[in-house]
């Protein structure tokens, strides 16, 4: 997004201790390092970058690295990720979570893509520790609806709770 370090800028700076901000679609460690140095107190990206999951654990910034295979993702949890992304959700399925924590009940996974308030129980219940909403959750800001973001987000919440049990 063109100015997202001003966006983070000036999040961090409106908002010291009211805000969790975080930088994402983050591709490699240059631009990890400018986020974090703006205020990004998290870094998500859509794949395994090495020098990322280092510079990340460098200044104890939690990194959330995208991952599509077990090899993936155990590369990313030897490096020091705090969640592994799988990415794109759509494409794997909660099977792949599943089918993924049989062998690596450790791994902290969290789908991203596809998710919505249809599926989001069953990738709780297939073992994520968390899930990422990206246009299923924000859509209504494209048209300035910003409390359908607000009850959304709530019925995620609720949904996740639920699944949890």
């Amino acid at each position: 997004m063109p100015g997202a370090v001003r966006v983070i800028e000036r999040l961090a700076a409106d908002h010291p201790s009211s805000l969790l901000i975080g930088a994402g679609t983050v591709l490699d460690a240059e631009t990890a390092r400018i986020a974090i140095l703006a205020g990004a107190q998290f870094v998500v990206g859509p794949s395994l970058d090495a020098a990322t999951g280092r510079l990340c654990n460098r200044y104890a910034i939690p990194w959330i690295p995208g991952a599509q295979t077990v090899s993936e993702i155990i590369q990313a949890m030897e490096l020091g990720a705090d969640v592994v992304k799988v990415f794109p959700g759509e494409a794997l399925g909660p099977e792949f979570i599943r089918a993924v924590k049989g062998p690596l009940p450790q791994a902290s996974l969290m789908p991203t893509g596809g998710v919505d308030l249809d599926n989001v129980a069953e990738w709780i219940r297939a073992g994520a520790v968390a899930v990422g909403v990206g246009g299923n959750l924000t859509r209504g800001a494209k048209t300035g609806d910003f409390e359908s973001i607000t009850r959304l987000a709530r019925q995620f919440t609720e949904r996740i709770r639920q699944a949890r049990g």
